[in-house]
């Protein structure tokens, strides 16, 4: 009976540069700007969720697509304007 060879199963991808991409560095670590808008969307979102509502499940629901609409349309934005 033979192993497995586990280094046959990794896949070598060449490193892509993101230089383009804008960046803070927050506790030491690069963070993209988007990522910074999306959370920053979905704290506005869920605080006004819930001065209308008084739900702390619509405060969830919205604060949740606010979140990753923004995080998916500025990623995508910014990965189509690097080409």
């Amino acid at each position: 009976m033979t192993a497995a060879n586990i280094s046959a199963l990794v896949e070598v991808r060449p490193h892509r540069s993101r230089t383009s991409a804008r960046s803070v560095t927050i506790a030491g670590t690069q963070w993209p700007v988007y990522k910074l808008h999306a959370l920053l969307a979905a704290v506005i979102v869920g605080v006004l969720a819930l001065a209308i509502t008084g739900s702390a499940q619509t405060v969830a629901w919205a604060s949740g697509v606010a979140l990753l609409t923004v995080w998916w349309t500025e990623r995508f934005w910014q990965a189509h304007r690097s080409h």
